[in-house]
């Protein structure tokens, strides 16, 4: 199956199958409506970096990466963890997005 670039379409498929909805896209980021986790464009079309808000429980987290690579995997995609990310507001009020690999979370 070809994938295309960023396919968002094929993204909001995914989450749908995990009852999730997609609020806002912003670049290579996709934003989920309950801030539990946001998925990244990577440079493979057919791969999504996942990173999990770095609030949301470890032991929800395993389950939850399982729903997705199986989503995922219907419409040849694959899910990649990465690690976790925070928000975090700057003084000019917008908001700044902070990534931890894995290794680090």
């Amino acid at each position: 199956m070809h994938i295309p670039h960023r396919a968002l379409g094929i993204v909001r498929e995914i989450t749908a199958d995990i009852a999730h909805d997609v609020t806002y896209a912003y670049d290579d980021l996709i934003f989920m409506d309950h801030n539990a986790y946001l998925l990244q464009f990577s440079d493979n079309n057919n791969e999504l970096n996942l990173y999990f808000n770095i609030e949301f429980p470890a032991d929800e987290a395993e389950e939850m990466t399982a729903r997705l690579e199986e989503a995922a995997a219907k419409r040849s995609m694959k899910i990649i963890r990465k690690g976790h990310y925070e928000l975090a507001q700057k003084p000019d009020d917008n908001l700044e997005v902070r990534f931890f690999d894995k290794a680090q979370a």
